[in-house]
């Protein structure tokens, strides 16, 4: 569900202005066309060697995309030495921004062959992982799709436990020295670029001096609505797990739904709140019509196509790799890739004929079509307004090929359930995603910040990750815990250097972007029912915004597309609200008082242990002043 990660994405100096002699604008125009001219074919034989090794994992690849890295690397760090004899002051804005994004400070010594081999190893120890049978050890599962399978679909309480073990055993277990490395010298390179730690790099690409307190201020705006889902979902578990839920506590982490948490939706069978009503999983109706993996591509390109949107790539299919080989081990986490050539634009995905996956097609689809719209950009600005954005598009169009309107428009739902129980289910559905992994996204950045700036001692990472997993989120792990673990690796993104604050900001921005595209078009349904399939309208502004890339600051792209200048969650909070009233009504019901006792773990109460005097999620506060959680 990413674009891939690049070894040099967003090493760009800070300063606005270069420090060097050089200010005469025709000289600086000429020096970018230069840049862009040699970069485009630079970046296009690294991403083709990273595209080969990840769709054959063969150490000979490796070395081959090793090359292209380090390539890519001094390529890079000449530009930077060139750009600094320039003095920017007077430029014009897109000749300062393009300054700014370009190049990467040299760096001493091995720092660029040690990262490499740092991110390899890391990469490799995720894409190779695998969990054996404790009998047969010649029985072994690979994540995709063995473990996820089990992840998704088992109730056995046990074979949870032993997969969620197994695979942070091979995988994050494993990481953890070599994180230590990766943070030393992403710091290292950050701060040789100007910025504080690599966390600081991370928060720049947003542009605003406030982001991490924007993103804790919306978190305090959209927690009442995590708190009722938590306490609905965790007496739900109850009714199938016993007093292995503790009523009052926080959920163990190895039932939610999948490997780490982040997503609920596989939950949704245990609870439906009128299980009564037609099902919304189009699975089944998907295997009766004989879906197979190139009509699921077609159908989401149907979509696109009814838009006014532009068309795939011609060798788009040809290109691709949109199932998994047989004949050699890959690397199968979703993702779309930008070759950096205009017109070369693929998706890897190991596609399952099912809905999920449906719906994954339309996101990384969105991707694509990003790609196509900035295509004619300098290449520095060939990016998404953030990467949020870049999120945000994929999600949501794949809100409205969610809706049932769309799935019975295209004949995977037999009849349009229309009456407020249903709507309920489906808001369900859909929270069990969009609100479920709010605070998982939060976390995973939080604690990485903190890790890049050192606040959070290297002896104490686990322990402090999980720390901050129970207050935020109200989840912990099944099993005590040490620290020759690093369990936040366990997850694609952070063992292959990918911040996941997109994902957070990006299901803000959804519903915003949701919002505006369906008042185009003239939609005046509820905006949980809104569906802009066929509306060229709806696409011809999503394409506006689409076509400035990078090329401006996010709320210059933000406010074309709504309006508005900030990330805001208040369609967020409509989409939702008629879910979050039923919710309130629901858990009054129950005797279920949102919120947990953040000192629990499993094994140590039962579900029916008293109520503690305070159930300390509720008064959690964030200081911006330090940037630490504070728990009164």
């Amino acid at each position: 569900m990413l674009r891939p990660a690049v070894f040099l994405t967003f090493l760009a100096v800070l300063s606005c202005a270069q420090d060097g002699t050089n200010n005469n604008l025709d000289d600086a125009r000429r020096f970018l066309d230069d840049y862009n001219t040699r970069a485009q074919v630079v970046w296009n034989t690294y991403v083709k060697a990273s595209w080969n090794y990840d769709t054959n994992l063969t150490d000979h690849n490796e070395q081959l995309l090793a090359e292209k890295s380090l390539a890519t690397t001094a390529f890079e760090a000449e530009a930077y030495l060139n750009k600094t004899k320039f003095n920017t002051t007077g430029f014009p804005d897109d000749v300062i921004r393009q300054f700014n994004y370009l190049g990467s400070a040299p760096q001493e010594g091995d720092v660029a062959e040690r990262l490499q081999e740092t991110l390899s190893e890391m990469g490799k120890i995720y894409a190779v992982g695998e969990v054996c049978e404790p009998d047969d050890p010649s029985n072994c599962y690979e994540l995709e799709p063995g473990l996820t399978e089990i992840m998704a679909t088992s109730r056995d309480y046990e074979e949870r436990l032993w997969v969620w073990l197994g695979w942070r055993d091979a995988v994050s277990k494993v990481i953890r020295p070599h994180y230590v490395t990766y943070v030393q010298l992403k710091n290292q390179i950050a701060r040789a670029n100007g910025y504080t730690d690599y966390g600081d790099q991370w928060r720049w690409k947003y542009e605003t001096d406030t982001f991490e307190q924007d993103m804790l201020d919306i978190w305090e705006e959209v927690k009442p609505f995590y708190l009722e889902l938590h306490a609905y979902v965790r007496r739900k578990l109850y009714d199938v797990y016993g007093d292995k839920i503790n009523l009052r506590g926080p959920l163990p982490e190895h039932l939610l739904g999948d490997m780490w948490g982040r997503f609920w939706t596989n939950l949704y069978s245990l609870m439906i709140p009128y299980p009564d009503k037609p099902s919304l999983d189009v699975t089944p109706a998907m295997l009766e019509q004989n879906y197979t993996i190139m009509k699921m591509y077609e159908v989401s390109e149907d979509f696109f196509a009814s838009l006014g949107l532009l068309p795939l790539p011609s060798r788009f299919f040809e290109l691709s790799m949109l199932e998994r080989p047989t004949d050699r081990p890959v690397a199968c986490h979703a993702t779309a890739w930008d070759f950096y050539d205009g017109q070369d634009f693929r998706i890897r995905m190991c596609t399952k004929v099912d809905m999920e996956d449906l719906l994954t097609v339309h996101h990384e689809m969105g991707h694509i079509q990003y790609y196509s719209q900035y295509a004619h950009l300098p290449l520095v600005f060939r990016d998404g307004a953030n990467d949020a954005f870049h999120e945000a598009v994929g999600e949501v169009l794949a809100l409205s090929a969610a809706t049932p309107q769309h799935l019975h428009a295209i004949g995977l739902l037999d009849t349009l359930p229309d009456d407020p129980e249903a709507d309920i289910n489906f808001l369900l559905l859909q929270a069990l995603d969009k609100i479920a992994t709010l605070p998982f996204s939060l976390v995973q950045d939080l604690w990485r910040w903190r890790a890049f700036s050192g606040e959070i001692p290297q002896d104490e990472w686990n322990k402090k990750y999980w720390e901050m997993k129970a207050e935020i989120v109200g989840v912990v792990p099944p099993v005590e815990r040490g620290e020759d673990q690093l369990d936040i690796t366990s997850i694609f993104h952070v063992a292959n250097d990918f911040d996941m604050i997109r994902y957070y900001a990006r299901t803000i921005i959804e519903f915003q972007f949701q919002k505006a595209m369906c008042d185009v078009a003239g939609i005046t349904d509820p905006l949980y029912k809104c569906d802009i399939y066929n509306s060229r309208p709806a696409g011809a502004k999503l394409a506006d915004m689409l076509r400035l890339g990078r090329s401006s600051p996010w709320p210059d792209a933000m406010e074309m597309m709504t309006g508005q200048r900030k990330m805001l969650a208040g369609s967020w909070k409509v989409y939702f609200q008629p879910l979050y009233e039923w919710l309130q009504e629901k858990n009054r019901e129950n005797g279920d008082e949102p919120g947990w006792d953040v000192t629990w773990r499993p094994g140590v109460s039962s579900a029916t242990a008293a109520t503690p005097t305070a159930i300390l999620l509720l008064v959690v506060t964030f200081s911006s002043v330090t940037g630490l959680l504070v728990f009164t």
